[in-house]
């Protein structure tokens, strides 16, 4: 019982220890550390050379250059069909359907074209005689050897032989157009590639019956990709045709690939409640290397400056005139800029304010410690110092 009650007392004592260092760790810690704003003067930020780019960002999926979906022009049924992947210059054979029944169309259509020429030749030779018969008569007629009436009934015979002719000439006229679309109808039997490209999709296969206007394959120019993302009412604004792209991602590989911005849709798509627009961009594809589907990253430089770089917070804009105030002799001082490029974190000043000037930054709370080293690829964050501290804070 006695050895019981020692372990029990031994358990709480050492608890009491434990619980007793880590308070004065805590409050030792606590009064090496100095409280923020404990430090007299505003808080500055040393203005330094650089350069601010602002971006529209948004993802993109790509397309083909320009696609169509090839159809068949009439029913019938498929003797060969190419294979997705296949490529074709422009005219080549994608596709072709039965053509007994367009060829038996064309060889009646023909016979029909010959028949009609036939009647118009004779059309013609009755139109001449008949002419001729009206001239012989209106001799005799001014001899007075032949009554007006007979007359009158050789010239109405020419009347109606000349549009006996005329019917005649249309008939042929009409049999060559039906043998111009026979021949047509019998050409469109093989599917041909309206321009270079590729075989991206086959709807059918050879020997299916097809109707008109059936889908058979989907072809399209892969030479080049179009790469077409979707921006927010609220950006889209800033965008403009012909600006810098910057395309990445992991489908692009690691060179990221540099374009500019080929069209803005003229109307918005409503998704979630938001006005979204699409905006593309048109790469070069040679390689193959991107295909339709795939999605990258799209980014969109709206504007690039280079010069002296403070943060956005410590420039007020009045009245179109913007101001930075500078801490010069124990006192902040009122100076005129022009400000450049804005990404919201931080601005160009391009003129008005030197490397090295103390910019005053409004509301700013002092960093109590050192600055940490920056990983690769993070955003630099400008020194703040306070006035009489003598470094960093």
């Amino acid at each position: 019982m006695k050895e019981g009650k020692m372990k029990k007392t031994l358990i709480a004592i050492l608890i009491l220890a434990a619980m007793g260092g880590a308070a004065w760790i805590y409050l030792t810690q606590k009064k090496t550390q100095p409280t923020a704003g404990a430090a007299d003067g505003p808080v500055t930020v040393e203005a330094k050379k650089g350069s601010v780019s602002v971006v529209v960002e948004g993802a993109a999926v790509a397309e083909a250059f320009q696609q169509v979906t090839l159809r068949s022009p009439a029913s019938s049924v498929l003797t060969y069909v190419a294979r997705s992947g296949d490529k074709f210059e422009r005219g080549g054979v994608v596709a072709t359907l039965e053509d007994a029944v367009f060829l038996n169309a064309l060889s009646q259509a023909e016979v029909l074209l010959s028949q009609a020429e036939v009647d118009a030749q004779r059309a013609k030779l009755a139109a001449d005689r008949a002419v001729k018969d009206m001239k012989d008569k209106k001799l005799l007629l001014d001899n007075r050897a032949l009554s007006p009436d007979q007359y009158s009934a050789a010239e109405e015979a020419a009347r109606n032989a000349e549009l006996a002719l005329e019917a005649a000439n249309l008939k042929v006229k009409q049999a060559r157009l039906s043998v111009d679309r026979a021949r047509r109808d019998l050409a469109e039997t093989k599917i041909r590639a309206p321009f270079a490209g590729t075989v991206l999709k086959t709807y059918v296969s050879a020997g299916d019956l097809v109707s008109a206007n059936a889908q058979v394959v989907l072809f399209g120019d892969i030479s080049r990709i179009r790469l077409v993302a979707e921006i927010d009412e609220f950006d889209v604004g800033k965008i403009s045709e012909g600006q810098t792209v910057t395309i990445s991602g992991d489908s692009v590989g690691p060179d990221p690939i540099r374009s500019k911005v080929e069209r803005i849709s003229p109307i918005a798509t409503v998704v979630n409640n938001i006005s979204i627009f699409e905006v593309s961009a048109v790469v070069d594809n040679a390689d193959g290397k991107l295909r339709p589907g795939m999605s990258a990253d799209f980014s969109i430089l709206i504007k690039s400056d280079k010069g002296i770089v403070v943060p956005a917070k410590s420039v007020s804009t009045i009245r179109g005139r913007s101001y930075v105030e500078v801490f010069e002799n124990g006192e902040a001082v009122k100076k005129r800029v022009e400000k450049g490029a804005d990404d919201g974190v931080n601005v160009v000043i391009l003129e008005g304010l030197e490397e090295g000037a103390k910019v005053v930054v409004p509301g700013a709370v002092p960093v109590s410690t050192a600055p940490q080293p920056i990983a690769s690829g993070e955003k630099s964050v400008l020194p703040i110092t306070i006035p009489g501290t003598g470094g960093s804070k």
